[in-house]
């Protein structure tokens, strides 16, 4: 089974972009927004691991456009599995640790909350109460004159890939129940991970439906948003109070939608 085996709703077929050493390398173009607007294909890419690119799926996101590679994963997966993109001369490459080396502070809580969904929507939180510094630098970088397009990607490119892009879409004023169905459209691309990974698991017994409930359940990226809207009045509110500013906001709001 490959990606291409997978039906994907809408633009899809653009939207995925295939790469042999990666699987949930995405393109987030094509999404209308509340004003009218289109946000520009070519512009982010949100990914699962580099660090099994082959030369020519990384020459492929060259000749894409990349000129920037942000990393979000933890510091020992850079040593025991280096991107491919480490000492390329073609990009610039940012190691931001978004969910840290040391275990979040009141991750304790998640033991009692009997639904995934939920536990996972908390840990999101967790990251953004606790990484603020990290976020400002990643949104600084995107914000930054020519700095798109850019590539962000974690482990599994659903968690920490998933909480940017979804950043990255409400400031180009895409509507949250899209922002909530790019999330859960992971299950599509790592199902075929999953297979690779659990050879005892036969695809005709296990849907990409029932990985998604397991892994990237929409509900997550919902419980997330409401937190941000309480706290924060919004994802971009989060933003100003990292340190983020207006101007930085609206440099990515120009350079993502049309």
């Amino acid at each position: 089974m490959t990606p291409s085996d997978i039906p994907i709703e809408g633009p899809g077929s653009r939207r995925h972009i295939p790469l042999d050493g990666a699987f949930n390398a995405r393109d987030l173009g094509g999404y209308e927004t509340v004003d009218g607007g289109t946000t520009n294909w070519g512009k982010y890419v949100r990914c699962d691991t580099l660090a099994n690119l082959t030369t020519e799926s990384r020459d492929r996101l060259i000749e894409y456009g990349v000129r920037n590679v942000i990393d979000l994963r933890r510091s020992n997966d850079l040593q025991h599995k280096p991107s491919a993109f480490i000492g390329c001369d073609a990009v610039a490459y940012y190691h931001q640790n978004m969910s840290g080396d040391t275990a979040l502070e009141g991750a304790e809580k998640r033991e009692v909350i009997e639904s995934s969904a939920k536990r996972r929507g908390l840990t999101y939180c967790l990251i953004l109460e606790q990484r603020k510094h990290i976020l400002h630098q990643i949104f600084t970088i995107l914000s930054g004159e020519d700095s798109l397009p850019a590539i962000v990607h974690c482990n599994a490119g659903k968690d920490r890939a998933g909480i940017c892009a979804a950043f990255v879409l409400d400031i180009c004023g895409v509507p949250r129940e899209t922002i909530i169905a790019d999330y859960g459209l992971t299950a599509h691309f790592n199902i075929v991970r999953y297979f690779l990974e659990h050879p005892e698991v036969s695809p005709d017994n296990y849907s990409w439906q029932e990985h998604q409930a397991a892994s990237c359940d929409p509900a997550s990226m919902g419980y997330t948003l409401d937190f941000l809207d309480e706290r924060y009045g919004g994802i971009q509110g989060y933003l100003r109070d990292t340190g983020v500013t207006n101007a930085q906001i609206e440099a990515i709001r120009t350079a993502m939608t049309t």
